[in-house]
Protein backbone atom coordinates (compact mmCIF):
# COMPACT_ATOMS: atom_id res chain seq x y z
CA UNK A 1 0.00 0.00 0.00
CA UNK A 2 1.47 3.38 -1.02
CA UNK A 3 1.74 6.32 1.37
CA UNK A 4 -1.35 8.12 0.06
CA UNK A 5 -3.57 5.09 0.58
CA UNK A 6 -2.12 4.52 4.04
CA UNK A 7 -2.78 8.12 5.03
CA UNK A 8 -6.36 8.01 3.75
CA UNK A 9 -6.97 4.71 5.53
CA UNK A 10 -5.44 6.06 8.74
CA UNK A 11 -7.33 9.36 8.58
CA UNK A 12 -10.65 7.62 7.96
CA UNK A 13 -9.99 5.28 10.91
CA UNK A 14 -9.41 8.36 13.07
CA UNK A 15 -12.74 9.78 11.92
CA UNK A 16 -14.58 6.54 12.62
CA UNK A 17 -13.16 6.27 16.14
CA UNK A 18 -14.06 9.91 16.84
CA UNK A 19 -17.66 9.38 15.77
CA UNK A 20 -17.91 6.11 17.68
CA UNK A 21 -16.69 7.90 20.82
CA UNK A 22 -19.16 10.79 20.63
CA UNK A 23 -17.13 13.33 18.66
CA UNK A 24 -18.89 16.08 16.71
CA UNK A 25 -19.13 15.94 12.92
CA UNK A 26 -17.22 19.19 12.42
CA UNK A 27 -14.42 17.89 14.64
CA UNK A 28 -14.17 14.71 12.56
CA UNK A 29 -13.91 16.62 9.29
CA UNK A 30 -11.38 19.14 10.62
CA UNK A 31 -9.22 16.40 12.17
CA UNK A 32 -9.11 14.33 8.98
CA UNK A 33 -8.29 17.39 6.85
CA UNK A 34 -5.52 18.38 9.28
CA UNK A 35 -3.99 14.90 9.18
CA UNK A 36 -4.09 14.70 5.38
CA UNK A 37 -2.45 18.11 5.05
CA UNK A 38 0.26 17.13 7.54
CA UNK A 39 1.14 14.18 5.28
CA UNK A 40 1.26 16.42 2.17
CA UNK A 41 -2.17 15.53 0.79
CA UNK A 42 -3.35 19.03 -0.06
CA UNK A 43 -6.54 18.28 -1.98
CA UNK A 44 -8.51 16.21 0.49
CA UNK A 45 -12.28 16.17 0.77
CA UNK A 46 -14.12 14.87 3.81
CA UNK A 47 -17.80 14.16 4.35
CA UNK A 48 -18.87 12.81 7.73
CA UNK A 49 -22.29 11.79 9.03
CA UNK A 50 -23.25 9.88 12.19
CA UNK A 51 -23.25 6.66 10.14
CA UNK A 52 -20.41 7.06 7.62
CA UNK A 53 -17.11 8.77 6.85
CA UNK A 54 -16.04 9.47 3.27
CA UNK A 55 -12.51 10.69 2.52
CA UNK A 56 -11.18 11.44 -0.96
CA UNK A 57 -7.98 12.98 -2.30
CA UNK A 58 -6.47 13.97 -5.62
CA UNK A 59 -2.77 13.10 -5.95
CA UNK A 60 -0.90 13.53 -9.25
CA UNK A 61 -4.15 13.52 -11.14
CA UNK A 62 -5.41 10.30 -9.53
CA UNK A 63 -8.54 10.38 -7.37
CA UNK A 64 -8.52 8.04 -4.38
CA UNK A 65 -11.26 7.59 -1.81
CA UNK A 66 -12.16 5.63 1.32
CA UNK A 67 -15.63 4.97 2.72
CA UNK A 68 -16.11 3.70 6.28
CA UNK A 69 -19.37 2.78 8.00
CA UNK A 70 -20.11 3.52 11.66
CA UNK A 71 -22.15 0.70 13.16
CA UNK A 72 -21.96 1.50 16.86
CA UNK A 73 -21.65 4.66 18.93
CA UNK A 74 -21.03 5.40 22.58
CA UNK A 75 -19.68 8.23 24.71
CA UNK A 76 -15.97 8.10 25.52
CA UNK A 77 -14.66 11.65 25.75
CA UNK A 78 -11.24 10.42 26.85
CA UNK A 79 -10.73 8.85 23.41
CA UNK A 80 -11.90 12.09 21.78
CA UNK A 81 -9.27 13.95 23.81
CA UNK A 82 -6.53 11.44 22.98
CA UNK A 83 -7.30 11.59 19.25
CA UNK A 84 -7.25 15.39 19.32
CA UNK A 85 -3.86 15.25 21.02
CA UNK A 86 -2.60 12.78 18.41
CA UNK A 87 -3.74 14.95 15.49
CA UNK A 88 -2.03 18.00 16.96
CA UNK A 89 1.14 15.99 17.51
CA UNK A 90 1.07 14.83 13.88
CA UNK A 91 0.86 18.44 12.70
CA UNK A 92 3.39 19.81 15.18
CA UNK A 93 6.02 17.08 15.33
CA UNK A 94 5.57 15.52 11.86
CA UNK A 95 5.63 11.98 13.24
CA UNK A 96 5.72 9.09 10.79
CA UNK A 97 2.63 7.25 9.60
CA UNK A 98 3.92 4.09 11.31
CA UNK A 99 4.05 5.83 14.68
CA UNK A 100 0.64 7.43 14.11
CA UNK A 101 -0.97 4.09 13.29
CA UNK A 102 0.59 2.50 16.36
CA UNK A 103 -0.67 5.30 18.61
CA UNK A 104 -4.17 5.13 17.15
CA UNK A 105 -4.27 1.39 17.83
CA UNK A 106 -3.29 2.07 21.45
CA UNK A 107 -6.07 4.63 21.79
CA UNK A 108 -8.63 2.30 20.22
CA UNK A 109 -7.70 -0.62 22.49
CA UNK A 110 -7.32 1.52 25.60
CA UNK A 111 -9.98 1.35 28.33
CA UNK A 112 -9.62 4.47 30.43
CA UNK A 113 -13.07 3.96 31.89
CA UNK A 114 -13.41 0.39 33.17
CA UNK A 115 -16.85 -1.24 33.34
CA UNK A 116 -16.77 -1.17 37.15
CA UNK A 117 -15.97 2.52 37.19
CA UNK A 118 -18.77 3.29 34.72
CA UNK A 119 -21.27 1.23 36.73
CA UNK A 120 -20.32 2.90 40.00
CA UNK A 121 -20.48 6.45 38.68
CA UNK A 122 -23.74 5.73 36.89
CA UNK A 123 -25.16 5.02 40.33
CA UNK A 124 -23.57 8.17 41.74
CA UNK A 125 -25.05 10.27 38.93
CA UNK A 126 -28.58 8.99 39.42
CA UNK A 127 -28.32 9.36 43.20
CA UNK A 128 -27.16 12.98 42.97
CA UNK A 129 -29.86 13.85 40.44
CA UNK A 130 -32.51 12.30 42.67
CA UNK A 131 -31.42 14.55 45.53
CA UNK A 132 -31.49 17.58 43.22
CA UNK A 133 -35.08 16.70 42.32
CA UNK A 134 -35.97 16.74 46.02
CA UNK A 135 -35.52 13.09 46.96
CA UNK A 136 -34.73 11.81 50.44
CA UNK A 137 -31.71 9.80 51.54
CA UNK A 138 -33.71 6.62 51.00
CA UNK A 139 -34.58 7.80 47.50
CA UNK A 140 -30.91 8.54 46.87
CA UNK A 141 -29.85 5.05 47.97
CA UNK A 142 -32.54 3.46 45.81
CA UNK A 143 -31.51 5.54 42.80
CA UNK A 144 -27.87 4.56 43.29
CA UNK A 145 -28.77 0.87 43.13
CA UNK A 146 -31.06 1.42 40.14
CA UNK A 147 -28.37 3.36 38.30
CA UNK A 148 -25.84 0.57 38.81
CA UNK A 149 -28.41 -2.05 37.78
CA UNK A 150 -29.41 -0.21 34.60
CA UNK A 151 -25.82 0.25 33.51
CA UNK A 152 -25.26 -3.50 33.96
CA UNK A 153 -28.36 -4.14 31.83
CA UNK A 154 -27.06 -1.80 29.12
CA UNK A 155 -23.70 -3.59 29.07
CA UNK A 156 -25.36 -7.02 28.93
CA UNK A 157 -27.78 -6.08 26.14
CA UNK A 158 -25.00 -4.37 24.22
CA UNK A 159 -23.03 -7.61 24.14
CA UNK A 160 -26.07 -9.26 22.57
CA UNK A 161 -25.87 -6.70 19.73
CA UNK A 162 -29.36 -5.43 20.53
CA UNK A 163 -30.11 -2.06 18.93
CA UNK A 164 -30.38 1.16 20.95
CA UNK A 165 -34.17 1.34 20.69
CA UNK A 166 -34.75 -1.94 22.55
CA UNK A 167 -31.86 -1.32 24.97
CA UNK A 168 -33.39 1.99 26.08
CA UNK A 169 -36.92 0.58 26.17
CA UNK A 170 -35.90 -2.37 28.35
CA UNK A 171 -33.75 -0.14 30.58
CA UNK A 172 -36.63 2.31 31.10
CA UNK A 173 -38.92 -0.57 32.00
CA UNK A 174 -36.32 -1.86 34.46
CA UNK A 175 -36.11 1.56 36.13
CA UNK A 176 -39.87 1.72 36.61
CA UNK A 177 -40.02 -1.87 37.86
CA UNK A 178 -37.21 -1.35 40.38
CA UNK A 179 -38.78 1.90 41.66
CA UNK A 180 -42.12 0.10 42.14
CA UNK A 181 -40.42 -2.73 44.05
CA UNK A 182 -38.69 -0.25 46.35
CA UNK A 183 -42.02 1.49 47.01
CA UNK A 184 -43.99 -1.69 47.62
CA UNK A 185 -41.37 -2.88 50.11
CA UNK A 186 -41.67 0.57 51.80
CA UNK A 187 -38.01 1.39 51.32
CA UNK A 188 -39.10 4.62 49.63
CA UNK A 189 -42.32 6.60 50.07
CA UNK A 190 -42.97 7.57 46.45
CA UNK A 191 -41.51 6.62 43.11
CA UNK A 192 -41.56 9.95 41.27
CA UNK A 193 -38.24 11.36 42.54
CA UNK A 194 -36.47 8.03 42.09
CA UNK A 195 -37.75 7.65 38.54
CA UNK A 196 -36.87 11.25 37.63
CA UNK A 197 -33.33 10.86 38.90
CA UNK A 198 -32.77 7.42 37.40
CA UNK A 199 -34.29 8.11 33.98
CA UNK A 200 -31.70 10.84 33.39
CA UNK A 201 -29.20 8.03 32.82
CA UNK A 202 -30.98 7.30 29.53
CA UNK A 203 -31.35 10.89 28.35
CA UNK A 204 -29.18 11.34 25.21
CA UNK A 205 -27.60 14.61 26.29
CA UNK A 206 -24.45 14.45 24.18
CA UNK A 207 -26.20 13.51 20.90
CA UNK A 208 -28.72 16.30 21.47
CA UNK A 209 -25.97 18.84 22.13
CA UNK A 210 -24.04 17.71 19.05
CA UNK A 211 -27.22 17.83 16.94
CA UNK A 212 -27.93 21.43 17.91
CA UNK A 213 -24.30 22.35 17.31
CA UNK A 214 -24.33 20.76 13.84
CA UNK A 215 -27.58 22.46 12.86
CA UNK A 216 -26.35 25.87 13.99
CA UNK A 217 -23.13 25.24 12.08
CA UNK A 218 -25.07 24.53 8.89
CA UNK A 219 -24.58 20.74 8.97
CA UNK A 220 -28.28 20.08 8.43
CA UNK A 221 -27.97 16.45 7.31
CA UNK A 222 -25.81 15.39 10.24
CA UNK A 223 -27.80 17.47 12.73
CA UNK A 224 -31.10 16.14 11.43
CA UNK A 225 -29.92 12.54 11.71
CA UNK A 226 -28.84 13.11 15.30
CA UNK A 227 -32.16 14.76 16.15
CA UNK A 228 -33.91 11.68 14.76
CA UNK A 229 -31.69 9.47 16.91
CA UNK A 230 -32.57 11.50 20.01
CA UNK A 231 -36.28 11.31 19.17
CA UNK A 232 -36.15 7.53 18.71
CA UNK A 233 -34.40 7.11 22.06
CA UNK A 234 -37.04 9.33 23.67
CA UNK A 235 -39.84 7.21 22.19
CA UNK A 236 -38.16 4.00 23.39
CA UNK A 237 -37.78 5.34 26.94
CA UNK A 238 -41.39 6.51 26.97
CA UNK A 239 -42.71 3.13 25.78
CA UNK A 240 -40.71 1.16 28.35
CA UNK A 241 -41.60 3.46 31.23
CA UNK A 242 -45.30 3.84 30.39
CA UNK A 243 -45.81 0.12 29.82
CA UNK A 244 -44.61 -0.80 33.31
CA UNK A 245 -46.34 2.12 35.07
CA UNK A 246 -49.64 1.43 33.30
CA UNK A 247 -49.53 -2.19 34.41
CA UNK A 248 -48.76 -1.07 37.96
CA UNK A 249 -51.67 1.40 38.03
CA UNK A 250 -54.05 -1.03 36.31
CA UNK A 251 -53.48 -3.74 38.90
CA UNK A 252 -53.91 -1.62 41.98
CA UNK A 253 -50.78 0.50 42.28
CA UNK A 254 -51.03 3.94 43.78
Amino acid sequence: MDLTNRVLEFASDVGVLLLQSGGETYRVEETIERICEAYNIKKAGVFATPTAVIVSATVDGDIKSVVKRIKSRKTDLNKVYEINSLSRRIVRDKITIDESEKRLKEIEDGEFYSDRKIIFFSGVATAVLTVLFGGTLADMAASFLIGCMVRCIIFALGKLSLNDFFINMISAGAIASAAIIFKETEIIKSIDKVIMGSIMLLVPGLPLTNAIRDILDGELLSGGMKIEEVAIIGVAVTIGMCFVLNLYIKYGGA
